[in-house]
């Protein structure tokens, strides 16, 4: 049986909120160098509802 091929292209912005995040991306997403987004995440953890939840706070 074939693979689907039209189903090989996923769009890389709807990630679980389980997975963790990636320094990269956390400092895309809320606008801040990557040290900034690594130093903070070293703090709380990789977890997505705490850093969110940290960021929504901070304001």
């Amino acid at each position: 049986m074939a693979d689907d091929k039209s189903k090989t292209k996923q769009d890389r912005k709807l990630v679980s909120s389980e997975e963790p995040y990636e320094v990269a991306a956390f400092a895309r997403k809320y606008g801040i160098p990557p040290s900034e987004a690594q130093t903070i995440i070293k703090r709380y953890g990789p977890s997505r509802k705490k850093l969110d939840a940290h960021m929504a706070a901070r304001g």
